[in-house]
């Protein structure tokens, strides 16, 4: 499987600072940083590092959050507080967009004119009847010498808008590819039928994307070479930016840890959800049967998501959000990725390994981090040897301890949150300066 060290992103790091702004676009809302754990904000957190890092004053343009909503006085400044206190960077928050449904037109009409084209599907009639082009407009009309983009949603909004500049797209996960592999899970009739409909405007919206863009950022070596390849440009526009992390600080000698089982994640995003849902039914009872004395936490966002508490079987604790991650780490023996659908690479495995915890995940949970099965992690798809791996690690600490240590070792080579900014920000200065 291919490494993350085997990326286009090396570069000469001592390129001279840029001069001028940089405006960063998102989707996400940014009132509320100190809860927002989740891979996407840990991404785009890097991402951000990086462009400040170049040298560039940062002005930055995402949504509104229910924390500060945008009427509040002051509401752009507190947003910008909330970087600077949680993120270490100073920015300009230029606008918190909105999006306002269209109530008047039959959603299942929407959806029908999003299959002709992704920009009049509702989310993107939302977004439009929200004013964020208009907002958007205003950013560029100031000039910016670069824009991130972070995701595709953000990246077709600045593609309607007139002077766009040397643009990097984060679009991370490929959008195309997750679609399709949701369209293999049940559905009806009417959403099998749509998913279908949908995929070519998907992937013509994409095509655009990635064309419009100086450089296109995807975080595994095999989706840059399929993304180059499907939208028809050189390989070296998609560039392999791995998902990183801050190296922790080495953990003192502690205890043995209980026999638990952690999953990490925010449950309301559906994969995460579905991932727990089966590992509940179709896997947790080989290993309650194994382990009598076994628990299984599942520790994030939207537990309720999983499933209703009443139904969860004993042995399962639906934690929730919790303040002291560290905490939980050390007291799991295992930390599971029953993923079965989606796309792009799970930081919270990159965040467990880098703490030296043992991993079993599905292939697909840990696609795109290079790890080896037996090494770095265990790789199962089948209940039954997923089980058989969890009991075997709980039940040999010395194992348990190898596959930590070597996971370990191998984040710390090739997620190191601060290297991946240095060089991607020296990339965009070297940009800036032939531009």
């Amino acid at each position: 499987m291919p490494t993350p060290e085997q990326t286009p992103l090396q570069t000469d790091a001592a390129s001279p600072p840029a001069a001028g702004r940089c405006l960063i676009v998102t989707a996400l809302p940014l009132d509320d940083l100190q809860a927002s754990r989740h891979g996407i904000y840990q991404r785009l957190r890097m991402l951000v590092t990086a462009m400040a890092r170049t040298g560039l004053s940062l002005d930055v343009v995402c949504s509104e959050g229910n924390r500060i909503p945008a009427t509040q006085p002051q509401a752009l400044a507190r947003v910008a507080d909330e970087l600077q206190t949680h993120w270490g960077v100073s920015v300009r928050v230029l606008g918190l967009t909105r999006s306002v449904k269209d109530v008047r037109t039959p959603y299942l009409i929407q959806q029908l004119l999003g299959c002709v084209s992704q920009r009049w599907s509702p989310g993107m009639r939302a977004a439009v009847a929200g004013g964020q082009l208009a907002v958007l407009q205003r950013a560029l009309d100031e000039k910016p010498s670069l824009v991130l983009a972070h995701r595709l949603r953000s990246m077709a909004l600045l593609s309607a808008c007139r002077g766009l500049p040397t643009t990097v797209f984060d679009m991370d996960d490929i959008e195309h590819v997750v679609h399709q592999r949701r369209m293999g899970l049940p559905q009806s009739t009417r959403e099998r039928w749509l998913s279908r409909a949908e995929l070519p405007a998907l992937a013509r919206l994409e095509r655009q994307a990635v064309r419009r863009a100086w450089k296109t950022l995807v975080c595994a070596r095999d989706d840059a070479h399929l993304l180059a390849d499907f939208c028809g440009v050189p390989r070296e526009r998609v560039t392999v930016v791995p998902n990183g992390l801050p190296l922790p600080a080495p953990a003192a000698d502690a205890a043995a840890p209980a026999p638990v089982v952690l999953m990490v994640g925010i449950y309301s995003y559906e994969p995460n959800g579905e991932g727990a849902r089966h590992f509940i039914d179709a896997i947790w009872p080989l290993i309650k049967q194994a382990r009598p004395d076994a628990q299984a936490w599942f520790v994030g966002a939207s537990p309720e998501s999983i499933g209703e508490a009443s139904r969860i079987p004993e042995g399962v604790h639906l934690l929730g959000f919790v303040d002291d991650i560290e905490a939980i780490y050390a007291q799991a023996s295992v930390v599971i990725c029953p993923i079965l659908t989606g796309g792009g690479t799970r930081v919270k495995l990159i965040e467990a390994a880098l703490r030296g915890k043992p991993i079993v995940s599905t292939t697909l949970g840990a696609e795109g981090l290079g790890f080896t099965d037996g090494q770095e992690a265990r790789l199962c798809d089948t209940p039954q040897n997923f089980a058989q791996a969890c009991v075997a690690l709980m039940g040999d600490p010395a194992k348990a301890s190898a596959h930590g240590a070597a996971a370990r070792s191998f984040a710390q080579q090739h997620y190191d949150r601060d290297r991946i900014a240095d060089a991607l920000a020296a990339q965009c200065r070297q940009q800036l300066a032939r531009s």
